[in-house]
């Protein structure tokens, strides 16, 4: 909506993906060394992560000031709005001798300020 100098925006964003290849962790090898051992080449990039998802939406205030030449925006960008916990790797845990989930940031609200002149 465009208001004479003012703009409102909405964004809506959705992100599917495969997930991404990697090598499996050999459990039994890395828990008798005490740290991560993967498998052999054989067995390189033969596993895939669980899907990608986030939806992510984004609105937006713009203020334009014809006589000072100044640019107000002011914007809330809620990312992974449904808090989808997505797999960014797996790791040897030395501790518990088991394999770790690492997951991508959850919901992340962000809230922007922008002059521009």
């Amino acid at each position: 909506m465009d208001v004479g100098g003012d703009k409102l925006t909405a964004d809506l964003k959705l992100t599917r993906a495969g997930g991404r290849s990697y090598t499996p962790i050999n459990l039994a090898a890395s828990a008798a060394v005490g740290r991560e051992v993967l498998y052999d080449d054989s067995y390189a990039n033969s596993q895939r992560y669980p899907d990608y998802f986030r939806l992510d939406f984004k609105v937006s205030y713009t203020l334009n000031s014809a006589g000072t030449k100044l640019s107000h925006s002011l914007s809330l960008d809620l990312q992974n709005c449904t808090n989808t916990k997505n797999v960014f790797s797996y790791s040897f845990d030395e501790k518990s001798r088991s394999i770790r989930t690492t997951y991508q940031l959850g919901f992340f609200p962000n809230l922007t300020y922008k002059l521009q002149f």
